[in-house]
């Protein structure tokens, strides 16, 4: 059992996504893109993100922004539909949504297995936003991990 993945986003972002992982994948064979711009309506959306959970019982669906419409349609939908194996992230960056689509290729992403991956995927990713450089001391409470700047970051300027 494959678990089936979506990106879905405003304008062409989640086509972009798709063309950023065949890249760095080199498929997107159980991936799917749905966008919400200019040429498609809420309604059409609506209707195709729902046709998607109907037909794909273990799904993950990827959302650009948390809030923005794409992600309330969906995340409503999951909500509705109460599937135990269907899931929405949002705001997820690329490195999160490429590593559980590895996974999932991989076959090591079960409904037995999903809660575990996801938090330990979410942990993953968070830990990989990072700004640089911090040139402002205020800053560096930012950076809480392995990669936080030194104590005198920014000193002289």
């Amino acid at each position: 059992m494959t678990y089936q993945l979506a990106i879905v986003g405003h304008g062409r972002y989640p086509e972009g996504v798709m063309s950023a992982l065949k890249l760095l994948a080199g498929t997107t064979d159980n991936l799917h893109a749905f966008n919400l711009d200019e040429n498609t309506t809420h309604e059409q959306f609506t209707k195709d993100i729902d046709t998607f959970l109907d037909e794909n019982d273990d799904a993950i669906v990827f959302a650009d922004m948390t809030g923005g419409a794409p992600h309330q349609i969906t995340a409503r939908l999951i909500l509705d539909k109460n599937k135990p194996n269907q899931y929405i992230i949002s705001s997820a960056p690329v490195n999160l949504i490429l590593d559980l689509y590895a996974q999932c290729q991989a076959g090591m992403v079960t409904p037995e297995k999903i809660d575990g991956i996801l938090k330990n995927s979410l942990k993953e990713a968070k830990g990989l936003i990072q700004l640089l450089p911090l040139r402002n001391p205020i800053l560096d409470d930012l950076a809480e991990n392995d990669n936080a700047a030194p104590d005198d970051a920014g000193e002289g300027i």
